[in-house]
């Protein structure tokens, strides 16, 4: 008896629980249809309430990029802001995966997301370098400098897939890593962001040959960017 009056109370328990439940339902319809919010239209409505104060970046850049960056880190890690200084009275600013072609995606939905706002202009990916640009830049990597100038490439094609080897001057086993790192950076800044990771499946990165008969068979750096456009076109 004793478990049976037992049963009985947690069968009305359960009930009114239900109850309570279908009445806070019927108060609330649109608990029914709760969508949990789209982390892309967060971020722009945060941008588009903040945008007139974001525009004097250039007064902190830091704590302005920090902010916005904490920001886009609630879309998903790993992405990367850049903002250039206004031309025009426009601001350039770019949404990165920093080379993450698995953010690639996102990104492109991200900007497919931006709103038109005036004095601003969204760019999905860092940006090709012209080949002026590229010649002014000097990478360091350790006590390494890589001029674009004095580096050359070799295509090694397979079918419809590019590898490039990179020369540069005094690669050695030891600096390898450090310059394969500032090699890519000067890469993606040649060919831009989507590129460098989808029109080239890989890259290596040798010591500068010294012979004469070596030397004829590679190409300046500074070509890169028109080889691999012709590569690709070619294709099609």
């Amino acid at each position: 008896m004793k478990q049976f009056l037992i049963l009985i109370a947690a069968i009305f328990f359960v009930l009114t629980i239900c109850t309570a439940g279908n009445k806070q339902e019927k108060e609330n319809p649109a608990s029914r249809n709760f969508v949990k919010k789209d982390p892309i239209e967060n971020f722009w409505k945060w941008f588009k309430a903040n945008q007139k104060r974001l525009r004097k970046f250039e007064d902190d850049p830091d704590r302005h990029l920090t902010e916005m960056l904490v920001q886009a880190k609630k879309i998903q890690p790993g992405l990367a802001i850049e903002l250039e200084p206004p031309q025009n009275g426009i601001i350039h600013m770019t949404v990165s995966a920093d080379g993450n072609e698995d953010l690639f995606g996102l990104v492109k939905n991200i900007i497919a997301k931006a709103p038109e706002i005036r004095g601003w202009k969204f760019i999905a990916f860092r940006q090709r370098m012209t080949p002026e640009q590229v010649r002014g830049i000097k990478l360091k990597a350790q006590n390494h400098e890589l001029d674009p100038e004095q580096m050359k490439f070799f295509p090694v094609i397979n079918g419809d897939t590019l590898d490039l080897i990179i020369y540069a001057k005094d690669i050695t086993e030891e600096n390898y890593n450090q310059v394969a790192y500032g090699a890519l950076l000067l890469l993606d800044n040649i060919l831009g962001e989507y590129d460098c990771v989808t029109k080239v499946r890989s890259y290596d990165f040798h010591d500068m040959p010294s012979t004469k008969e070596e030397l004829e068979d590679l190409i300046p750096l500074l070509r890169l960017a028109a080889y691999v456009d012709a590569f690709h076109s070619s294709k099609k």
